[in-house]
């Protein structure tokens, strides 16, 4: 900062110095008189030509200098724009900046405004619970009190009572009533004997009828594989006619042995041709014994059963 002050002193004296010049210059050189000059006169000698060259190189120098000046000088405007246009760029950053810190700090001012009212409303929420919890807590104390109170009355009215019971007809008729409720205890406990035992009566009833349920199933089961057993044995043995019509079938009675051996067959429902009636008999005389289950109570349909057979099945 010293250096360029010293700087501009130095240059405004010579700038002032170079103008002074110049406007002496410029005087002198307009106040001379004009020289008439003949043919006749002599030649000017070196001297004097130089001593008249040397205002003119001395205005050319004043020009130079003066062109050194001005650029100067335009150079100076031009830092001294830069700078300005600078500083003003520094103001306005510097102006941003305050405008941002100003914005931020009431954002700031605003929020905690804003947490300060939260913490506010927290407060009087927390203040109206702890009133609304004293006033329960008050309420439940008022309440067991009552209580105490109505069991203490509940207790000397007992003690009244008791005493009233020594009295004979207290005593009968309470006796009584004791025995009333004992009645109607017996009946309810001989109903609900009652009510239980029918209710394991239908259980067993259910399980014994899903047991035969399951029984029944098993049987009709072992039914149809046995008699699918029988019509094949019966096929294996049964020689058709021949041009049969597959189509027709034939229903017979047999009756069984509890080992498989055919005791009577008899025709129940003709095919309508009494040749492959006689010859489906005769099949199953020739297939005895005929598989029956072991089990008594499955063979027991086995015993007398009714049995189609078809030409078809002995063909296929």
């Amino acid at each position: 900062m010293i250096e360029t002050l010293s700087y501009r002193n130095a240059f405004i004296t010579a700038l002032g110095l170079h103008v002074f010049l110049a406007f002496l210059l410029m005087y002198e050189s307009t106040h001379q008189r004009p020289v008439l000059m003949s043919s006749n006169q002599p030649e000017m000698t070196q001297a004097e030509s130089l001593a008249m060259e040397q205002p003119a190189q001395a205005i050319k120098a004043i020009s130079v200098d003066n062109q050194e000046v001005m650029n100067t000088i335009q150079r100076l405007q031009e830092e001294k724009q830069a700078q300005r246009q600078a500083e003003e760029k520094r103001q306005q950053r510097l102006a941003q900046e305050a405008n941002d810190a100003r914005n931020k700090r009431i954002e700031e001012q605003q929020h905690l405004a804003k947490l300060k009212d939260e913490a506010a409303r927290m407060a009087i929420a927390r203040q109206k619970q702890m009133v609304e919890e004293q006033n329960r807590l008050k309420q439940l104390a008022q309440e067991k009190a009552e209580q105490e109170k109505h069991l203490a009355d509940m207790k000397q009215q007992q003690i009244q009572l008791q005493k009233q019971q020594k009295e004979a007809e207290k005593l009968a008729q309470l006796k009584k009533k004791q025995d009333e409720e004992l009645t109607r205890a017996n009946e309810a406990l001989a109903l609900k004997a009652k009510a239980e035992l029918a209710q394991k009566q239908q259980v067993a009833a259910a399980q014994q009828a899903a047991l035969e349920s399951q029984k029944n199933a098993r049987i009709s089961g072992e039914v149809d594989k046995y008699k699918a057993m029988i019509i094949n044995a019966i096929s294996q043995q049964w020689i058709l006619p021949e041009n049969v019509n597959s189509s027709l079938s034939s229903q017979f009675r047999i009756r069984l042995a509890p080992n498989g051996v055919v005791l009577n067959v008899n025709l129940t429902r003709s095919s309508g041709d009494a040749i492959l009636d006689r010859s489906a008999q005769s099949a199953i005389y020739k297939a005895s014994p005929l598989p029956v289950p072991t089990d008594p109570d499955t063979f027991n349909i086995f015993r007398d059963i009714s049995l189609t057979v078809r030409p078809e099945s002995a063909r296929g």
